[in-house]
């Protein structure tokens, strides 16, 4: 190792530490296509072929290409994409260490998300970033200098989404005024052909004459439950399977255990292209959901494909729909409020219960029951009726319970002040503080010994070698201490009283402790979900906080106070 003499170092100013660069960086590629047809040249396989020759090119060979992740048939303007997402996670977690893309525009067309990403994720998390056709390398020496050019790159491409974005709106609501069809899924009952490149609507006769029974049936005053009823029971496939027996649909995912429900029957019944009506432009995109346009601007075209039922009848059936909603309308404002609301699941196939009520008598009587695996269970046993879950059975159940389990933690909050001061606690918060304290010290010895590091090779008292060395073991000792400063202080904030005292689990039940009644409130504070099983209506309650519960648990038989208590 070569020396000089100390004299000839420079005197009175302290040394200006630069930030090292690695010796290699684990690299991935990142590569987007929107499905808006964009240019040939922006395919997946050419960002790929590009991102591989740049790194293949890199004359520092630093670079270690580890792959490309790519996102196919997304917008710039989505970032719920899962190969972002995955390419977040690697960020995150440190397993990426350089980013390479083709060009900015591939990351994102978002200014804002775009923007974060470049100047606060990545140096967060010192990512280096390259976008090959922007020449734009975020570790190289003039990056600062092409900061400004990529932040008004970054504006033209948030422009340019937001002007396509306007275009293809234009164009849509043209097709749409012209009564174009754009749909990929006919109506039940039609099917869609091609014709000279444009799509038709035309009659699929075995579909139609089930259209036309659940239209008699209506109009015979049947109602809507009572006709998917009848339509299982003569084993009539529901849309979802008649699509996949079409082949519309493949996978046998798309209609396994698919049957005729009451909501699907009535919204068919709703369906007013069964009188050769198509219309279209009832909805327009705001964010990334839809927002309902008046009537009055909705494009509405007259025998735009054949009709499967009059008018007449149609308009019959209408009638007696908004008759029985009307009567639904004038019952439901005298239900009482569904305090759990939001919390019952069938324990069967997950889907939230459905209340229901009988108002015969004098006080309604509330039912509880999963609207599928009911039809499900109707379908298969031939029974006429399941039973369901009376409100006046859940109730009770629940109020018990939750009592029991405020009063199991009113006594838990009293053990834990005694936990949090015994001697036990004490000695290892003493033994958690001295090693805090030594992996401090380790990461400022780390630091100190960095920056000796760099003084000497700016000196000449070590070469460019034996300092990437030296770096590499001082980074790797300060990330050591630093794990252990997290690792540490995170066990020791355990053992401080007033972080348990203000834990938002207990000071919840210190709210409601004094409970009388049931309320929504109270129910989604304490309780996550309801699972009801079908049939036998056996009941499991899970809590919120169970975890922050095991976890004082845990503290309170550690302390040995327990002990004490059953002396």
């Amino acid at each position: 190792m070569p020396r000089t003499s100390r004299k000839n170092l420079p005197q009175g100013q302290p040394p200006v530490i630069a930030t090292p660069k690695v010796l290699s960086y684990a690299t991935w590629g990142y590569a987007r296509i929107s499905n808006d047809g964009e240019r040939s040249e922006d395919s997946i396989e050419n960002q790929t072929a590009i991102i591989q020759s740049y790194v293949a090119d890199n004359p520092e060979a630093t670079l270690e290409l580890k792959g490309v992740i790519s996102d196919l048939g997304f917008s710039g303007t989505n970032f719920d994409r899962p190969g972002y997402a995955e390419l977040l996670a690697g960020i995150t977690n440190g397993t990426v260490q350089c980013l390479v893309v083709k060009d900015l525009s591939r990351l994102g067309r978002t200014y804002i998300e775009v923007g974060e990403l470049l100047f606060d994720t990545f140096p967060s998390y010192n990512v280096r970033f390259i976008s090959v056709n922007d020449n734009y390398d975020s570790f190289a020496d003039d990056a600062a200098r092409k900061k400004l050019l990529i932040l008004f790159k970054n504006l033209v491409n948030h422009m340019y989404s937001k002007d396509i974005g306007k275009k293809i709106k234009s164009i849509f609501a043209l097709k749409q005024q012209k009564g174009e069809v754009f749909s990929s899924l006919p109506s039940y009952g039609y099917r869609l052909v091609r014709e000279n490149g444009v799509k038709r609507v035309v009659v699929e006769p075995e579909g139609a004459e089930v259209v036309k029974r659940i239209f008699a049936m209506r109009e015979q005053g049947i109602s809507c439950h009572g006709i998917a009823t009848r339509l299982n029971q003569d084993k009539i496939p529901p849309p979802k399977v008649h699509f996949y027996n079409l082949g519309i649909f493949t996978g046998q995912n798309k209609h396994e255990n698919a049957i005729w429900q009451g909501g699907a029957v009535s919204k068919l019944l709703r369906n007013d292209c069964y009188i050769g009506l198509q219309t279209q432009g009832k909805n327009d995109s705001v964010g990334k959901g839809n927002a309902k346009k008046p009537k009055e601007v909705w494009y509405i075209h007259e025998n735009a494909h054949p009709a499967i039922i009059s008018k007449e009848q149609f308009h019959a059936v209408q009638a007696l729909l908004d008759q029985t909603g009307e009567k639904y309308k004038v019952q439901g404002k005298k239900m009482d409020e569904n305090i759990f609301v939001g919390v019952l699941f069938c324990a069967r196939c997950g889907k939230a219960l459905a209340r229901t009520y009988n108002s015969r008598g004098k006080v309604p009587i509330y039912y509880y029951a999963c609207p599928r695996c009911v039809a499900e269970i109707k379908q298969a046993t031939g029974a006429s009726t399941v039973t369901r879950l009376r409100l006046s059975k859940l109730e009770p159940l629940v109020f018990t319970v939750l009592q029991k389990q405020v009063e199991a933690c009113v006594e838990m909050e009293v053990l834990l002040e005694d936990a949090l001061n015994s001697t036990i606690i004490a000695s290892k918060v003493q033994t958690l503080q001295a090693m805090l304290d030594k992996h401090q010290r380790d990461c400022k010895k780390a630091d100190d010994m960095l920056a000796s590091a760099y003084t000497h090779h700016l000196s000449g008292l070590l070469d460019s070698k034996d300092f990437d060395l030296a770096r590499v073991k001082f980074e790797q000792e300060k990330q050591v201490a630093s794990l252990g400063i997290e690792r540490v202080q995170a066990e020791l904030d355990n053992y401080v009283i007033k972080n348990q005292r203000g834990n938002a689990f207990l000071e919840n039940f210190r709210r409601n402790k004094s409970f009388s009644k049931l309320d929504k409130v109270l129910v989604s504070a304490f309780i996550k979900r309801i699972e009801v099983t079908p049939l036998s209506n056996e009941i499991n309650i899970v809590f919120n906080y169970m975890d922050e519960l095991a976890a004082l648990n845990n503290l309170i038989e550690e302390s040995g106070v327990l002990a004490n208590v059953h002396r």
